[in-house]
């Protein structure tokens, strides 16, 4: 009797055992059904990391490209200013001076490059022979112009002038006169300072390089000139 109830104690732990084993391959098999996601975790790993360099390569891409564009922005520059000098260059030698005097055309050009006032209603054009005073009130105690000068001015005073003598090369020189000289209100004014003051003036010129303008200004200049 004690052997079968052994027998039937160890068939029932036996077969309980294999239940067991069965119940856990079949929740493990159910499990991955439910998430198909764990099985491809690999493979969705790996397109993850090859998206991931997709997007690298194309970032590079783009950045190479904008620096390209940029290295090429001087060029672009350079191109457009010597496309703008070009233009300059074409519209001076559309500008025809044949029909003017050589002498209006260097008045109109001194005018242009030296003359503190560019909007004036008329260039006049004064010769002063070697021998007058530099300033006419004062004849006797001023110094007088060592050389022939010609003076360019305005109609009024805040045009300016400009006194000079040419040298026959391109250069002139210049004379720094004033277009009205300081007077004292009581009319006493010192002989020595105007004596000192011309002196200085006659003495002390600038020597400038005229440059060859030809344009429209240098026209509108001539048209203005008016001999005095």
């Amino acid at each position: 009797m004690n052997r079968k109830f052994k027998f039937l104690l160890y068939s029932s732990a036996l077969l309980l055992m294999v239940f067991v084993l069965i119940g856990c391959q079949k929740s493990e098999s159910d499990e991955t059904a439910e998430n198909p996601s764990v099985v491809d975790e690999d493979e969705n790993g790996d397109m993850e990391e090859d998206t991931s360099a997709s997007t690298t390569d194309t970032e590079n891409a783009e950045d190479e490209m904008s620096s390209s564009d940029s290295s090429n922005e001087p060029e672009n520059d350079e191109s457009n200013k010597d496309s703008l000098e070009s233009e300059d260059e074409s519209t001076d030698k559309d500008v025809d001076l044949s029909k003017y005097s050589s002498e209006e055309i260097e008045y109109a050009r001194i005018w242009h490059q030296l003359g503190p006032n560019p909007d004036i209603d008329k260039l006049y054009v004064i010769e002063k022979s070697a021998g007058t005073p530099l300033n006419p009130k004062h004849e006797y105690v001023s110094a007088v112009y060592p050389e022939d000068v010609i003076m360019l001015k305005g109609t009024r005073i805040v045009d300016g002038a400009v006194t000079y003598s040419g040298n026959g090369d391109g250069t002139i020189n210049v004379y720094k006169v004033p277009v009205r000289w300081n007077e004292r209100l009581d009319g006493e004014d010192n002989k020595d300072e105007i004596k000192e003051s011309t002196e200085r003036i006659a003495k002390e010129t600038e020597k400038v390089e005229i440059e060859a303008f030809t344009n429209e200004k240098i026209i509108e200049y001539i048209e203005k000139i008016e001999l005095d």
